[in-house]
């Protein structure tokens, strides 16, 4: 371990785990702010505890991908660099064991992802973000659909239309991919019911989130 690390940083004090410290060497200018407003009584909870264990494993994992890949990570692009900066981040903010290896998948996904113009990583690093892992699998779910419709019964008698419920928990994560962009509407149809398709972006975040290619 590189002797300018300190010796009990902010990140180690909550990852509560001196097996994280390579991983913290690969985060560590990053991840000096995130966790500061953390009030100490809140620090104490079982919660708390059950989230430094999560990150602790998380960010580990992270840097065991980016060790095996340390060649590739010689030539990416700025653009690459931030989206995996932020994502790393966003392991930091997550409580969900199901998004951390959405992330996971994000970071080694990224180094591969040569082609990202500066809009692509700005938006791809937001929707990395805030999704949650509910909206990510309904989209590796459900991409293969041309429209989404939220619906008892539809009006469209097409058999790429995927029909929701609008009083379903699934409704709810298709408003979730509303606010989020990735969903929009559609073009509209002789019979205005209100369809709704896949953004552009929806194909991009897929290259990230999916598992690689073995």
């Amino acid at each position: 371990m590189p002797s300018s690390l300190p010796p009990s940083s902010k990140l180690e004090q909550v990852a509560g785990n001196l097996a994280t410290e390579s991983a913290l060497t690969v985060v560590g200018a990053l991840a000096g702010g995130p966790l500061a407003p953390l009030l100490p009584i809140l620090a104490k909870s079982l919660a708390a505890s059950r989230q430094h264990a999560r990150v602790a494993q998380a960010l580990a994992e992270v840097d065991r991908t980016l060790r095996a890949h340390e060649a590739e990570l010689e030539r990416i692009t700025d653009e690459q660099y931030k989206l995996i900066n932020e994502t790393v981040l966003a392991v930091l903010h997550t409580t969900s064991e199901a998004k951390l290896a959405y992330l996971r998948r994000a970071v080694r996904n990224a180094i591969g992802m040569r082609d990202l113009s500066p809009q692509d990583s700005i938006v791809l690093s937001r929707i990395v973000r805030d999704i949650s892992a509910d909206e990510a699998a309904f989209l590796v779910a459900n991409f293969g659909y041309q429209r989404v419709q939220l619906a008892t019964v539809s009006a469209v008698h097409e058999q790429r239309v995927l029909v929701i419920n609008p009083e379903s928990v699934e409704a709810t994560v298709v408003v979730g991919l509303i606010s989020l962009g990735l969903l929009t509407v559609a073009e509209p149809t002789y019979d205005d019911s209100g369809l709704m398709r896949f953004s552009s972006m929806v194909a991009k975040l897929l290259v990230l989130l999916n598992e690689p290619a073995a």
